[in-house]
């Protein structure tokens, strides 16, 4: 199964949160740091995908980085974060999808880690 539906998004999202939250490095970031609500949080992560994958204008407009930066003032990411979440995403998205739009999320997926993890742990200059 390819990720071209919204349904497939949603397969992929909870399957990804399932995984990731029971990683002991990485629920304590997003359950006890970032404070999430899964009920609102998965739903906009996914509108967030079907945005990227499916071009679908308007079901996602907060700012990524913004809410990124501010976990990261609360408690500072570390590049072990970037990497588990990489690997859990991949993992996620390799043992349950393929086609062309599973290899765009992978793509995706590692630029958002590229461009995240240099945003908050490099120097930005003035």
């Amino acid at each position: 199964m390819d990720l071209d539906t919204p349904e497939a998004i949603h397969q992929l999202v909870h399957a990804f949160y399932g995984r990731l939250l029971e990683d002991p490095v990485m629920a304590p970031v997003f359950l006890e740091t970032a404070g999430i609500d899964l009920d609102h949080h998965l739903p906009t992560i996914e509108a967030y995908w079907r945005k990227m994958l499916l071009g679908e204008r308007g079901v996602y407009t907060r700012n990524m980085v913004a809410r990124h930066e501010a976990v990261h003032a609360k408690q500072p990411l570390a590049p072990e974060h970037f990497e588990r979440w990489g690997a859990h995403f991949h993992a996620t998205l390799s043992e349950h999808f393929e086609g062309p739009y599973a290899d765009q999320a992978h793509r995706i997926a590692d630029r958002i880690l590229v461009n995240l993890k240099a945003w908050l742990l490099e120097p930005q200059e003035a």
